[in-house]
């Protein structure tokens, strides 16, 4: 049976010769921006029943060469249950045709204390008429103690400068049954490059909830993310949310980030 990394491998060299192809018809994208865009951010989170506060830092550095085309590469580094991990991620998208948009995504932790050792993921989402979209998505995480495969399906829906989007994720861990999340979010666009998301989600989540590795437990949250422009080429990015992992804790987090872009 081939290994996660293969499978990983392969979901990364098709996407990857899919965006050389979609280069040379960029014109039926009907949307050329080549923009690139540095980030730099932290975050830290704060939860309840005596566990010490997770941190995270992080830097990206994103290339489009159209608004459905590109390539990214981050890389962080976390802090949760006093032990720390780096995690290196990947992604890639690309624009077949019109209405079709098709990536993939993937990452690997050197040290997988917490962080899955390596998983992918790929997508394909297809534009309606009418301001109209479906995405689904399927994934594979590859933990220490435990694999995790699952799905995404989302409609979401464009009017004027805002989007509302509905989406199920079931999920699988090896030794337990399907765990279903369920989310909404409502986007507002504004200026060149600032939004505004309001997301709220329920069901089940399989995280890494505790020191031993990830667990499938009760979730509810709400939270807020964005970006602020605030110069040419200069944004903060932003995102605030509260989770409440039933049977376990709390959990409230805050990131910044600056983003820098070539336009």
């Amino acid at each position: 049976m081939p290994s996660v990394m293969t499978t990983i491998t392969r979901s990364l060299i098709l996407p990857l010769a899919l965006l050389l192809a979609a280069h040379a018809s960029e014109a039926q994208d009907g949307a050329a921006v080549r923009t690139t865009t540095v980030e730099v951010r932290a975050g830290r989170d704060a939860l309840t029943n005596g566990v010490q506060p997770w941190q995270e830092q992080g830097i990206a550095l994103h290339y489009r060469h159209s608004s459905r085309s590109g390539f990214g590469v981050t890389a962080e580094q976390l802090e949760r249950f006093e032990m720390e991990d780096r995690r290196l991620m990947g992604e890639l998208s690309a624009a077949m045709g019109r209405w079709l948009t098709v990536g993939a995504e993937g990452e690997m932790s050197p040290t997988h204390r917490v962080a899955a050792r390596q998983g992918g993921a790929t997508f394909v989402h297809i534009a309606l008429p009418a301001g109209w979209g479906i995405e689904v998505r399927g994934m594979v995480r590859s933990y220490d103690s435990a694999s995790v495969h699952g799905g995404t399906a989302s409609l979401e829906h464009y009017w004027g400068n805002q989007m509302a989007s509905y989406s199920v994720s079931p999920v699988r861990m090896a030794g337990h049954g399907t765990a279903t999340t369920h989310r909404v979010r409502l986007t507002r666009y504004f200026g060149e490059n600032g939004s505004l998301s309001v997301i709220g989600s329920a069901g089940h989540e399989v995280e890494t909830l505790s020191a031993s590795g990830p667990l499938v437990a009760p979730v509810r949250s709400f939270g807020v993310f964005g970006v602020l422009p605030v110069v040419p080429h200069l944004s903060l990015t932003y995102a605030a949310d509260v989770s409440r992992h039933e049977g376990l804790f709390t959990r409230r987090h805050a990131s910044l980030g600056v983003r820098i872009g070539s336009r």
